[in-house]
């Protein structure tokens, strides 16, 4: 097969991905899965080969996420019936003094998606941004934009989130120094977004937050004190105590990381960090912090359970409460995110299977266009098309793999690259547009309105600071 028929074939697998998701509303796994199957047989193999081909990839991109994925969602569980979103958000209404709240539940949501799903931080945030946005009479056009960004910039391109941890396995890049750098990048585009667009934010339509989130709330007065503006809360958590569990897992990992480049090999210093840097020993930790924590919480915990008709004994323990009820909501929660992302993972392998790549290599290389907008535009293309940012992401490292050594880019620099391209272009085929609507209070042309606009400029915002830092040698 020559590079032309591996093109044609290349563009047909893509069209075809994008056609089973967007127009036949076939679940991304089976649309992945039997993209990937066909592909591998159009490039030489039998079916039995291709099949086999399928099921290796599957299980070993299994391997590499599962469990992180699971106690990711575990953790969601914990910080959902632990009230651990109201502190975070109650500590940055402190720490702002009462103004550019539209920012509080944006920061909320920006740390919480470092370990816990962006679907599942939207609904977490969501309660807490129409209540701020109805006690200080800000619009959701506003407050909603920003959350969403908050929440795309760390579920799309920091890990341990299941797309970008993937893609940081595909394409061999180190996922400690993954997070540092992801974290300082969009933790700066998302004060730079906030920063160049809230003059022109601020003069958009009114829009009232869900009224189901705002019972018995009423709008402060102008000059109200930090603590009227405060969301209260029986028992709350100390700031401390919610931050500890989301953001030591990316701290112990970022220092296994860093452990590796340091210490000597065979050293018990090295064999030290590489142990609590491990990702499952990581996120395994955060979830004991969390249940530590919450200790005088108990009967909270116990509300949580039971709402989520969760099945659990009359007096339960912490225990029960943590490693009972929260693994068995958690693994529901995970099933099919792994499925998903561990399905794209076959087909990326699938992808750079072919010797055809290296051809391809030699002529991207030769283009002289900068290589590094050739992972954010195919990802922003496939974010556009198919709407999962998980689908994107995955479809644009198995494109990239192959041919990454000839673009000359650091395996870190291509994974947050195709992260941040994955915020572009959001809207009607992606099922969290539908989420934020519903959650936010706003129409579907709102939210194309300014919440797809507002993500897209972050992405590019984003890809700009990547790009100088790759250029100053630092990616």
């Amino acid at each position: 097969m020559n590079t032309i028929m591996y093109l044609l074939i290349l563009l047909l697998s893509v069209a075809a991905l994008i056609f089973f998701n967007v127009k036949l509303k076939v679940n991304s796994f089976i649309a992945l899965f039997a993209t990937a199957a066909v592909l591998s047989v159009l490039f030489g193999a039998s079916p039995a080969e291709a099949l086999n081909a399928v099921n290796t990839a599957f299980g070993e991109t299994i391997g590499s996420i599962g469990m992180v994925v699971i106690l990711g969602a575990v953790l969601a569980m914990g910080v959902q019936d632990s009230g651990a979103a109201t502190s975070i958000t109650n500590f940055f209404i402190r720490l702002f003094k009462g103004k550019r709240l539209e920012l509080a539940p944006a920061l909320t949501a920006f740390i919480m998606s470092i370990s816990v799903f962006g679907d599942v931080t939207q609904l977490l945030t969501s309660p807490i941004a129409a209540r701020i946005g109805k006690r200080r009479h800000i619009s959701m056009s506003v407050i909603t934009p920003y959350t969403i960004v908050g929440v795309w910039l760390t579920h799309g391109v920091v890990p341990p989130s299941a797309g970008i941890l993937a893609v940081c396995i595909i394409l061999g890049a180190d996922v400690g120094m993954a997070i540092f750098w992801s974290l300082i990048v969009c933790f700066a585009t998302l004060i730079l977004t906030y920063t160049l667009t809230i003059p022109i934010m601020k003069k958009t339509e009114f829009i009232k937050a869900k009224p189901e989130f705002t019972t018995g709330v009423e709008q402060a007065p102008e000059h109200a004190s930090i603590s009227e503006l405060m969301i209260q809360e029986d028992h709350p958590l100390s700031p401390l105590s919610a931050f500890l569990p989301l953001i030591v897992p990316a701290l112990l990992i970022t220092a296994g990381s860093l452990g590796n480049m340091l210490f000597p090999n065979h050293s018990q210093l090295i064999g030290f960090t590489s142990f609590i840097g491990d990702k499952t020993i990581a996120m395994l930790i955060g979830i004991i912090i969390l249940l530590l924590t919450c200790t005088k919480r108990k009967e909270q915990l116990i509300k949580g359970a039971r709402e989520s008709d969760s099945p659990i004994g009359e007096n339960p323990t912490l225990l029960e409460l943590g490693f009972g009820n929260w693994i068995e909501r958690g693994i529901k929660v995970a099933s099919l995110v792994i499925m998903i992302t561990a399905m794209g993972g076959a087909f990326s392998t699938i992808l750079k299977s072919h010797p055809a790549v290296n051809e391809i290599a030699d002529t991207v290389v030769s283009s002289g266009i900068p290589m590094l907008l050739i992972p954010f535009s195919i990802s922003a293309v496939m974010r556009a098309a198919c709407g999962s940012m998980a689908t994107a992401t995955m479809t644009a490292a198995g494109i990239c793999a192959p041919i990454m050594d000839a673009m000359g880019l650091s395996p870190l620099a291509v994974a947050l690259t195709i992260g941040m391209g994955s915020l572009l272009f959001g809207h009607v085929n992606d099922s969290g547009m539908w989420m934020c609507c519903e959650m936010f209070n706003l129409k579907p042309e709102q939210y194309l309105k300014y919440v797809t606009s507002i993500t897209t400029l972050a992405g590019i915002i984003g890809f700009i600071l990547l790009f100088i830092l790759n250029c100053i040698g630092l990616l």
